[in-house]
């Protein structure tokens, strides 16, 4: 495979989700130097998964994230409770049900990969399928 190809993923591949979102909401601040996404979701176990890929709680983002704040139930997290690394953030031991609050800061006029939030010209665009979410903020992004 050529570098810079999608790499084929197989729905045979996926397990089913950890937990489930059941709300999503989002309060994106544009600017033209920086943009903030602030993230709210309403997280459970799903009851489909087992006990222990539901321990923790894995999201999916990209390295261009820099994020500003983890917090559950609206107690800011401190950096042993949770792990960031390059494209995927990790919250240990979440309870069953909860409230996520994430706050990331982006630079859509530096995004060329035409994927998630970036701007064209003097225009601010998204393209989040199929997985361009994650480079907005931090979310179960799957193609499935």
């Amino acid at each position: 495979m050529k570098e810079g190809q999608p790499k084929t993923i197989y729905l045979k591949d996926y397990k089913v989700p950890s937990h489930l979102i059941d709300e999503t909401h989002l309060h994106v601040d544009i600017h033209e130097e920086i943009t903030t996404v602030t993230t709210r979701l309403k997280v459970r176990r799903n009851p489909a998964a087992s006990i222990d890929d539901a321990r923790n709680l894995r999201l999916d983002g990209s390295s261009e994230l820099k994020t500003l704040l983890v917090a559950i139930d609206g107690q800011d997290l401190d950096g042993t409770e949770y792990r960031i690394d390059k494209d995927r953030l990790e919250i240990f031991d979440v309870p069953d049900a909860f409230r996520l609050t994430t706050i990331v800061e982006i630079k859509p006029q530096d995004n060329t990969s035409l994927e998630g939030l970036y701007k064209s010209g003097e225009m601010f665009c998204t393209q989040c399928e199929a997985e361009g979410f994650r480079n907005i903020t931090w979310y179960q992004d799957r193609p499935d």
